[in-house]
C-alpha cells in the first residue's frame, strides 16, 4: 500500500492511499488539495474514507464523490455510506484489508483503521503524535481502551494522524514529564519540522503521555491538564 500525505486546511492531513489499483482518500476536510494532487498524477478516485463526522474531516466528501463518482466508506455517524465501517468488521481496499476499531471519546462513533500487513494505522483524531484527541463525546473511561488497543499493535506501526499538533503536544509532554529524557529528546527532534507524519508507535510508546499512562485515572489527569494547558 502506498500512502501520500496531503496537507489541508490549517493543520489537518488527508491521506491518499493506493492499493491493488484502487485510489482512496482518508478524511478529506476540503476537496481542492485532493483534486490538485490527483490531477498532478493523472489519478482518479475510487473511495472516500472517513474516521469520524467532524467537518474538517468530511467537508470535501460531496465534491470528491460527485467529481469522481467515488464510493464512501465511513462510520455510521457520518451518514449514509456505501460501506458503513463497523467495529471488528474488516474493510477490504484493493490488496489491503483494514482492521476497523471503534474508539469512543473524541466522537461517539469515531473509528480507526489498521493495516496489519503493512503495519499502518490511520488514527484520525483519536491519537496524535505525543497527544490524543479532546473528549467531546466521551469520557476518559471511554477513550482509555483505545490507548490500550493502540499500545498492543506492533511497535514498528506507522501512525498517520489527523492533525499536525506535535509541536504543541511536545511542549505539554515536557511540562508533565520534565525529567523524562526520551520526551525531552523528542521535543528537540521535532523542533522546526513542518510535517512529523508518520509517527512510529515505538517512539510514541516512549514519548506520548496518553499512551504512557498506566491507568484510566492517570490518563484522565493528563487529558484534563492538556485541556487547560
Amino acid at each position: 500500500m502506498d500512502v501520500s500525505i496531503v496537507p489541508i486546511l490549517d493543520d489537518n492531513y488527508a491521506y491518499v492511499i493506493q492499493s491493488g489499483g484502487l485510489v482512496g482518500v482518508i478524511d478529506p476536510g476540503e476537496a481542492k488539495p485532493i483534486i490538485d494532487y490527483l490531477n498532478d498524477r493523472d489519478l482518479t478516485l475510487d473511495w472516500v474514507i472517513n474516521t469520524h463526522k467532524h467537518g474538517d474531516h468530511i467537508d470535501g466528501n460531496a465534491q470528491l464523490i460527485e467529481k469522481y463518482n467515488a464510493k464512501l466508506a465511513a462510520p455510521a455517524e457520518c451518514g449514509d455510506a456505501d460501506i458503513t465501517l463497523q467495529d471488528g468488521v474488516p474493510f477490504k481496499f484493493g490488496d489491503t484489508s483494514f482492521d476497523i476499531t471503534l474508539t469512543v471519546g473524541h466522537t461517539s462513533g469515531h473509528i480507526i483503521l489498521f493495516d496489519p500487513m503493512y503495519r499502518v494505522l490511520f488514527s484520525g483524531d483519536t491519537l496524535f503524535s505525543m497527544g490524543c484527541g479532546r473528549l467531546f463525546e466521551g469520557s476518559a473511561n471511554d477513550m482509555f481502551p483505545a490507548m490500550q488497543y493502540i499500545k498492543s499493535l506492533p511497535p514498528e506501526t506507522a501512525i498517520y494522524c489527523g492533525h499536525e499538533y506535535t509541536a504543541s503536544n511536545a511542549k505539554f509532554a515536557c511540562s508533565v514529564m520534565p525529567n523524562d529524557k526520551d520526551v525531552q529528546a523528542r521535543a528537540v527532534e521535532i523542533m522546526g519540522q513542518q510535517c512529523t507524519m508518520p509517527a512510529l508507535l515505538a517512539t510514541e510508546l516512549k514519548t506520548n503521555p496518553f499512551l504512557m499512562a498506566g491507568n484510566v485515572d492517570e490518563f484522565a489527569q493528563y487529558r484534563t491538564a492538556k485541556d487547560n494547558f
